[in-house]
């Protein structure tokens, strides 16, 4: 039963922080007023969030709490800096979530910065479609860390602009956390499981490279997920310095993912930057899936494929370029030269035209790829889009001339995440030294 509380068993003190200006120009921090939530369970969360004034910090103490169905919603005009005491130490499980629902929300149509950091979310990981955080409408400079998210058969962080709307759009950084066990225990392959996905505004946008303008995942470790990243809609993302592991439970999907337009979509995946991560299939079956792009453009650079386990092949193509099945015309197996689908005109909307893909280190598990190429644009056995994806034309297999990646590690993190320098220790066995 989760305690009554009031305003007054609140714990308010002040916080003396370094401050550090981001390229934004959005002030990190500064001295901010510290509520102590009184636990951790939903209802004395969602009084602390509700009673915060703007720019404050709200700690939620030490402990293993079942928010049940709850979810805790945030849609105040301010900023808030939700911290937990750290991973495997704030630990949040609903064990009768519904379907298509979060354990924790926030409404940026009204929210102006949401830092989040220092807990653990447990996912109910059953055929229950449940959800960890969900940033919705926009959020800007927001900043998610040292967090543990495990076991959501829906995702654990989705991140949604506002649809059909103007700039701005979403933007901000996550960062040295953790994401395991995203996918249905009944059907690996099949459904949603992400531990981060990013949906954009449903609008077409110019496209942008190396600029603030994107969700950032940087240094965080995923394993065993369905896909570890996936996006729609328009959406804009960088995944670098990562370390990512799938198993043979999860093999059959690609860690890295970006949809096109699908047939009753109107818009694809925009832009992808994906660089300096560490990619491993860790297992026994034959081979395994890495990174697929289904539409959206973007670069793919600097990355290390691997294996560990007695696989044969290990993880099959460094990448695959390929467009939704519905778009692209039945793969014969004859040797033929592809050829355009009736009615559907190169390029088909939203597919990728312009991808480089250069300085990625392929470990395969036989050491001569077995027939495997760096590249392959044909998906599975049953459809053929060589037609639509051509080297030279649509992808290029060379740096892209004038590309500066944006500064890292991302600006809003602060040099040298002075804040976090000692508060945020896992007692699960992290992967990360945070002090």
């Amino acid at each position: 039963m989760s305690p009554s509380i009031s305003t007054s068993a609140l714990l308010i003190a002040f916080a003396l922080i370094p401050p550090s200006v981001s390229s934004t120009g959005i002030e990190t921090t500064a001295t901010r007023v510290v509520l102590a939530a009184s636990s951790c369970q939903a209802a004395a969360v969602q009084q602390a969030l509700d009673s915060a004034p703007d720019n404050s910090i709200v700690d939620v103490p030490a402990g293993i709490c079942d928010w049940g169905n709850t979810t805790v919603s945030y849609s105040q005009n301010k900023s808030v800096w939700l911290r937990g005491a750290g991973i495997g130490t704030t630990i949040i499980r609903r064990t009768s979530a519904g379907n298509d629902s979060y354990a924790l929300r926030f409404d940026c149509d009204q929210v102006k910065q949401i830092e989040l950091s220092g807990f653990t979310f447990q996912g109910r990981h059953s055929s229950v479609t449940d959800g960890g955080l969900y940033l919705g409408n926009s959020c800007r400079d927001f900043k998610i860390h040292h967090m543990r998210f495990d076991g959501f058969t829906m995702s654990g962080i989705e991140i949604r602009d506002k649809s059909n709307s103007n700039p701005p759009y979403s933007r901000g950084v996550i960062y040295q956390s953790e994401f395991e066990n995203h996918f249905n225990p009944s059907s690996p392959s099949s459904g949603e499981g992400y531990p981060v996905v990013v949906y954009g505004s449903h609008r077409a946008l110019p496209l942008e490279f190396g600029t603030a303008e994107a969700v950032f995942i940087e240094d965080n470790f995923f394993k065993a997920n369905r896909h570890s990243i996936a996006s729609n809609y328009g959406s804009r993302y960088v995944v670098r310095h990562n370390d990512l592991i799938t198993t043979d439970v999860t093999r059959n999907t690609a860690m890295i993912d970006a949809h096109g337009r699908q047939s009753n979509s109107d818009r694809g995946s925009r832009s992808w930057e994906i660089y300096q991560n560490h990619l491993t299939f860790e297992g026994n079956a034959y081979w395994a899936d890495g990174i697929a792009m289904r539409g959206g453009d973007g670069v793919i650079w600097g990355n290390l494929i691997d294996f560990d386990g007695s696989t044969e092949i290990g993880i099959a193509y460094t990448a695959q370029l390929v467009i939704e099945n519905s778009d692209c015309p039945a793969y014969t197996g004859d040797g033929l030269p592809p050829v355009q689908t009736p009615g559907l005109n190169h390029p088909v909307p939203d597919q990728t035209t312009d991808a480089w893909i250069w300085g990625n280190t392929h470990l395969w598990a036989d050491q001569n790829a077995n027939g495997y190429d760096e590249i392959r644009v044909t998906n599975r056995a049953d459809w053929d889009c060589r037609y639509y994806l051509q080297e030279g034309r649509d992808y290029h297999l060379s740096p892209k001339p004038g590309y500066v990646p944006y500064p890292y590690p991302h600006p809003l993190r602060g040099d040298p995440d002075l804040i976090f320098d000692d508060a945020f220790e896992s007692a699960v066995g992290a992967r990360f030294d945070f002090r």
